[in-house]
């Protein structure tokens, strides 16, 4: 049976350490406890937050309702599938994965966060997406808490979406990823395949534990570490822009870009941001990291309604100077 605790501080559970409340709270090990705490909230008529990492989310203020901490944790291979629980920390999955020669997730080792936060996202780093290796997704349907099975169609897939963050019907418990038994290496994305050159690494006899070592380097070098410097990662979204919106960005300022494979051009949020003057500046408790200015930093003294105010004014100036809107990355509570 799960414990249901009164006025629970969050601070400690989400990486922005903005402190806040939850009316309610409780942690839960199991799809089972789960449900139990989904029917405690439906049948007190209160809101309810499941909560992984808290690497993603952003409170805005106390949350009037149920948060439920997700520790539903295993793993386990079946033929070249690798099923993990969605308490499961992503990095150690990766991890677990080449220790078990099974391939593909390398190139996402060190994005902070849980496994079920993974889909939601659709968490991409150096050239991979999770949605790649997704076979299937166990999850909760909230309108009768039944347990139901998802492909990789069903989940509807796109930039750093998915049907999981487009609608509140569904809670993840588990996941199901096709991964391949024979290493393959992908070092297409620039910044990764330049670093392994600097390192006067071999690229012809590249490992698996090589790459992921590689990527979990480069991302401590750009990103600062959320237990010294509370953050979320990349606080915006790069932006994708049809041809004329493109068009029209680069007669304003002309800015690095990457062609989809749908056409569009993916811009860097970060260069705007960062020539729009924003990189290193503080005001009040938030500031923008020095790293990479796509992440925004508090001293953990920051409310929520301060995450949220530096924030728009980051794009409000994008918008003022570039004529192009920035959208937030992480779900704001």
């Amino acid at each position: 049976m799960i414990e249901i605790k009164k006025k629970y501080e969050l601070r400690d559970l989400n990486t922005l350490k903005i402190r806040c409340k939850a009316d309610y709270f409780c942690e839960v090990f199991s799809t089972e406890d789960c449900i139990e705490a989904l029917s405690f909230a439906s049948d007190n008529k209160i809101p309810f937050l499941v909560i992984g990492g808290g690497t993603n989310i952003v409170f805005s203020q106390n949350f009037k309702g149920l948060v439920v901490k997700n520790s539903i944790m295993h793993r386990s291979i079946i033929e070249n599938n690798v099923v993990l629980g969605s308490g499961e920390s992503w990095h150690n999955s990766v991890l677990w994965t080449i220790k078990n020669n099974l391939y593909g997730l390398e190139n996402l080792s060190l994005i902070p966060g849980s496994v079920g936060a993974a889909p939601v996202q659709n968490i991409g780093a150096y050239g991979e997406e999770i949605s790649s290796y997704i076979e299937s997704i166990r999850a909760i349907k909230l309108s009768n808490l039944s347990l139901i099975s998802l492909n990789n169609r069903d989940c509807n897939f796109s930039y750093r979406s998915s049907l999981f963050k487009e609608s509140a019907e569904y809670i993840i418990t588990e996941i199901t990823l096709r991964l391949r038994p024979e290493y393959k290496t992908n070092i297409t994305y620039k910044s990764l395949d330049n670093y392994i050159k600097e390192e006067g690494i071999d690229h012809t006899s590249l490992t698996a534990t090589q790459v992921s070592n590689c990527v979990c380097n480069l991302r401590n070098n750009i990103l600062p570490d959320p237990e010294e410097s509370p953050n979320v990662g990349s606080f915006f979204k790069n932006l994708t822009l049809d041809q004329k919106s493109f068009d029209d960005l680069q007669s304003i300022i002309k800015t690095p870009f990457h062609i989809t494979q749908q056409g569009d051009y993916k811009i860097s949020t970060a260069f705007l941001i960062e020539n729009a003057g924003w990189k290193g500046k503080k005001i009040g408790e938030m500031s923008v990291s020095n790293k990479h200015a796509l992440v925004l930093v508090s001293s953990g003294r920051a409310d929520g309604s301060e995450v949220i105010g530096f924030a728009d004014q980051i794009i409000e100036d994008i918008k003022k100077k570039y004529h192009v809107s920035i959208e937030v990355e992480p779900s704001v509570i």
